[in-house]
């Protein structure tokens, strides 16, 4: 399952290819596990990316938690789908 994410115009990044206005994120790698509980690696190569979120007990919820981080995290208003 993939989280697509729209922004509402284009930006410049560490990546190739010049402005890029769409980004997959997806799970990547094995789940972990600490003194908190379980977590996993959410990535975009598109972005060029990576952080940390809790697991949910399906990939949708787990990636729902990613979406909350990206909300915080970016400057831009942006669209979200599952796929």
């Amino acid at each position: 399952m993939k989280l697509i994410q729209t922004l509402e115009r284009p930006v410049n990044g560490y990546w190739d290819g010049g402005t890029k206005q769409t980004f997959e994120w997806e799970v990547n790698g094995p789940d972990r596990h600490d003194a908190k509980g379980t977590y996993v690696r959410i990535g975009s190569w598109e972005a060029n990316h990576w952080f940390y979120v809790a697991k949910g007990r399906t990939d949708k919820l787990t990636l729902s938690y990613a979406k909350k981080h990206l909300i915080r995290s970016t400057r831009y208003k942006s669209t979200f789908k599952y796929e």
